[in-house]
């Protein structure tokens, strides 16, 4: 099951992008727009989640750039607060989702790593 889901990522590379794509429209929806976390700091979880499947997805994809995926990854979760700043809505450079986004990579490529021996 787990090889064939592998198998599958690797054929259909530009699931990558399309999650990158998702993570960006996420980043980018109105604050005002959301419906209210469940549980305080819910958010720094589905950054955190959202990038550890970037992570995983991008290292299945492309195994032999792990330091290059790892730098992208945080690059790109940095690069996004920034880029929250300059909306010209409710939306915020914040630390802490970025240290998510940096958790979620990491969590993403032990995973990548240690369960799936990529």
């Amino acid at each position: 099951m787990l090889q064939s889901t592998i198998r599958l990522i690797v054929r259909h590379q530009w699931l990558i992008w399309f999650w990158s794509l998702l993570i960006l429209v996420a980043c980018t929806w109105p604050g005002k727009d959301l419906p209210a976390a469940p549980v305080l700091g819910f958010d720094k979880i589905v950054h955190s989640g959202l990038f550890t499947v970037w992570t995983i997805l991008a290292l299945i994809i492309y195994p032999e750039k792990s330091r290059l995926v790892v730098a992208l990854g945080l690059a790109y979760g940095l690069g996004l607060e920034f880029y929250q700043q300059l909306l010209p809505f409710d939306r915020t450079f914040d630390w802490w989702d970025a240290v998510a986004d940096a958790v979620g990579v990491g969590i993403g490529y032990l995973f990548t790593k240690l369960v799936l021996k990529n």
